[in-house]
């Protein structure tokens, strides 16, 4: 018998042995286990998220009827899928969505919006059930430790304010219109400039149980610590907490006031 034969076999042999006691663990035959990518965090939400100046975890969104999505990226450099799993009512867990972390845009490899490819998601019928798993580029998939649901409540229908302009020190502060399709226990109002950054946030008590809705800011019994408006253009919205206050919900559309 060749003597080389023998001796790389030996070789090998004492190299995998070597991996096994360091990085890998190993198979019965001695080959070793290449490692999975560890398992996906999902970003939790509580309905008080919604009152911090940038919002966190699953949540409904104001530009449709859809959810969005936030994960922990892993740091694991060889992942390159993150696969977004799907289950609504009856259904089974299905992949919607793969994202390339490495060609994904920033802010986008951690992050996805299910709005059903643009027709938007059912409304009050059941829960929506997501997990994110990874995949790493030796085929190895993580596993589904972590689940998240939401569900998506009527969002509001803002209406103008009595004036869509208002004069620094001469005009009130807007008086603001919207109706619900019905009315919840509470709903946060929410104002921001132009630049995204925050003016306002607050969670109200529902007082009149109608779809009319008024709120006046210059009302200091009713709206605590009111903002102070410079001249500027500023956006608001309503946002519904459901009746699962951290996993249902509504946001609406923004609407515009401006401040001379």
């Amino acid at each position: 018998m060749s003597v080389l034969p023998l001796a790389y076999k030996m070789m090998r042999s004492f190299i995998l042995s070597l991996l096994c006691l360091t990085a890998f663990s190993c198979d019965k035959a001695g080959e070793p286990i290449v490692p999975d990518p560890g398992d996906v965090k999902m970003v939790e939400h509580t309905a008080a998220d919604d009152t911090m100046a940038v919002e966190r975890g699953i949540d409904a969104i104001p530009e449709s009827d859809g959810i969005f999505l936030a994960w922990y990226a892993l740091k694991e450099e060889k992942v390159n899928k993150y696969k977004i799993w799907r289950k609504g009512g009856e259904s089974f867990f299905d992949v919607i969505k793969i994202i390339d972390p490495k060609t994904a845009s920033p802010g986008k490899d951690t992050t996805f919006v299910d709005d059903n490819g643009g027709a938007g998601l059912p409304l009050g019928d059941y829960y929506y059930e997501y997990f994110v798993t990874a995949t790493n580029e030796d085929g190895k998939e993580s596993s589904a430790i972590d689940t998240v649901h939401y569900m998506l409540i009527p969002k509001p229908d803002l209406l103008r304010s009595d004036k869509d302009t208002y004069i620094l020190n001469l005009d009130n502060a807007p008086i603001l219109y919207w109706q619900f399709v019905d009315p919840p226990t509470y709903y946060i109002l929410r104002i921001e400039n132009t630049f995204n950054q925050l003016q306002y946030v607050h969670i109200f008590d529902v007082l009149d149980f109608f779809p009319d809705q008024t709120l006046d800011l210059n009302d200091s019994d009713r709206v605590p610590d009111p903002p102070e408006f410079q001249p500027g253009l500023y956006k608001w919205r309503i946002d519904i907490i459901g009746p699962d206050e951290d996993h249902s919900g509504a946001e609406s559309n923004w609407a515009f006031f401006t401040i001379e």
